[in-house]
């Protein structure tokens, strides 16, 4: 039997999946003795919320079910607090900075207490807090039926979780032949009040004509709880196919406008929609991709920055030349209220392990997040563990027609201890970095070639090298043989490479390019390795970093 103190929360949180073809259920007992039973037929999943109206010990028993994860909620602070996770056995309370010291799990990189996690979504800054809702799946490390997670931080860095706000739909939670939930989408704050819109989906397991997708519009007012949803874009455009989601509002000028992923008439598209007394109307396409290989856009985003607009978005199912799979792409141009006019584009991020990335605008900065993802099958599954994660968040800027970005400066924070620093050498001799959560700085001198080894497991490494010119990352996992991370800037005189586990984020000339990759490892010790050809390395520095998840209970 399972038992726990209140401890001053007022509701438990339990993801509970029914094992029995017959009924199942669960049993929470009071301090008094009282009990609260949950009949489990005919939903084969479902979030079960009870609450804790007293003081003292309670007891979990079930029959038929099997407890995924379950935490602690309600109360007074809980943007500080944040809820408390227990253990599915015995009810304890789980040491954060214990459950994510795996050499699987990121120390400095956000990511969700366990399972499968995706699409950033409504990233915002409201009451305090800056918000992070999250593609969630609670009950697996796989892809389905999807909640929206919650995270707030007072920096940007160190991340509190909080409850799950959105769920799928209750229809899904006893279907096995279909698929969906709550999408994803954004946040707009008018106010005292944080209004989110997204999809949501609803369909076979294999998508098609009978596939449905639509966007809703909900308000948060306590920054913790999310009401009101009803649907505000009912029906797709002619011509638009069942891929039709994720929208992003961003207001401009005094005018809110939404962008949706889409394919309209076959063709890649980001549909434009524009808010008027009220109502989201529709008003063509804002970009369009003739690029061969893309099904649709997903994860659009459109926003002002230093005098001109940008468009965002992920090509699904594309390969590019080089063999990377589903990468984002950044359009830079003007936009009249009507057209866009594209004047350049690129990569955003030439790692690939990076997808969904989301901006809002807080305080004159443009800060974007993106889903760590993995298309090439390199996740390894262990229990407790998470599929997915998020990138550092990242300033964005343009200069010469070319969109930039670097970590905040909060990220620069955690770096704890320099434990090397040499200058006008050639090479760094293989070394061992307790912890495996570091960063290097480098400053390079010309044109020459170089190799810098960041990660190692027996014969095979994930390095940042130069070779004729080109910078770009190479990994010698299986998984991405044949497959190919160049950058696409020359003349990189600095470099930043933030390693967290398996999750290794690039950064050249202080944002010009960026590339994110991931390379697992079974041991919690890192190794860094780095040649230059002669004259090649002005200085370079490695440095500490602390874990976000030291000061949490």
């Amino acid at each position: 039997m399972l038992e726990f103190d209140r401890g001053g929360y007022e509701c438990i949180c339990i993801f509970a999946r029914r094992t029995s073809e017959s009924e199942g259920w669960i049993c929470l007992e009071g301090p008094s003795g009282k009990e609260q039973q949950i009949h489990m037929e005919p939903d084969w999943y479902r979030r079960v919320l009870l609450a804790l109206p007293e003081e003292g010990i309670y007891r979990i028993s079930q029959e038929g079910v099997c407890i995924v994860q379950l935490y602690l909620s309600g109360g007074q602070d809980l943007g500080e607090r944040g809820v408390r996770f227990l253990d599915t056995e015995d009810g304890t309370q789980t040491d954060l900075a214990e459950w994510y010291d795996s050499p699987y799990r990121e120390q400095y990189h956000f990511a969700p207490f366990m399972n499968w996690v995706n699409d950033p979504n409504g990233l915002c800054w409201f009451k305090g807090y800056y918000h992070l809702f999250y593609q969630s799946n609670p009950f697996g490390q796989e892809w389905n039926d999807m909640y929206w997670g919650h995270a707030v931080s007072r920096d940007l860095v160190r991340w509190t979780h909080m409850p799950h706000v959105l769920e799928p739909q209750p229809s899904l939670w006893r279907d096995r032949k279909r698929k969906g939930g709550a999408f994803s989408g954004s946040a707009q704050v008018s106010g005292d009040r944080m209004y989110i819109c997204l999809t949501r989906h609803d369909g076979p397991l294999e998508d098609g004509e009978d596939t449905r997708e639509w966007q809703t519009e909900a308000v948060c007012v306590d920054g913790i709880h999310v009401e009101e949803e009803c649907p505000c874009i009912a029906e797709k455009p002619a011509g638009v196919s069942f891929d039709f989601r994720d929208p992003k509002i961003q207001n401009m000028e005094g005018k809110d406008y939404m962008v949706l992923g889409a394919a309209l008439e076959g063709v890649p598209s980001i549909l434009l929609y524009g808010r008027e007394n009220g109502t989201w109307l529709y008003k063509g396409p804002l970009l369009q991709e003739h690029e061969p290989g893309i099904r649709t856009f997903e994860c659009p985003d459109f926003f002002e920055l230093d005098g001109k607009h940008v468009a965002a978005g992920a090509w699904m199912c594309h390969r590019d030349w080089e063999g990377r799979y589903q990468m984002t792409r950044c359009y830079i141009g003007t936009f009249d209220g009507r057209k866009f006019q594209v004047e350049s584009q690129q990569w955003y991020d030439f790692g690939s392990n990076f997808y969904a990335a989301q901006t809002f605008e807080h305080n004159g900065r443009r800060i974007a997040v993106g889903w760590i993802s993995d298309f090439y099958g390199e996740h390894r599954l262990r229990p407790g563990g998470a599929y997915g994660s998020f990138s550092l968040p990242r300033e964005l800027y343009i200069r010469n027609s070319r969109l930039y970005q670097e970590p905040v400066r909060e990220c620069y924070g955690l770096a704890k201890e320099r434990i090397l620093e040499i200058r006008n050498q050639n090479q760094v001799k293989g070394m061992d970095i307790p912890g495996n959560s570091f960063l290097v700085k480098i400053w390079v001198k010309g044109e020459q070639d170089f190799r810098v080894i960041a990660a190692r497991e027996g014969k095979d490494t994930l390095s940042l090298v130069r070779r004729n010119g080109i910078t770009g990352l190479v990994s010698t996992r299986k998984e991405v043989e044949g497959i190919h991370f160049p950058s696409d800037i020359r003349n990189v005189r600095y470099a930043e490479l933030f390693v967290d586990r398996r999750v290794t984020e690039v950064y050249l000339n202080h944002g010009e390019s960026a590339g994110t990759k991931l390379f697992y490892q079974e041991g919690s010790t890192g190794y860094l390795e780095a040649e230059f050809e002669e004259g090649g390395l002005e200085r370079l520095e490695v440095w500490t970093m602390e874990s976000i998840w030291n000061h949490k209970a």
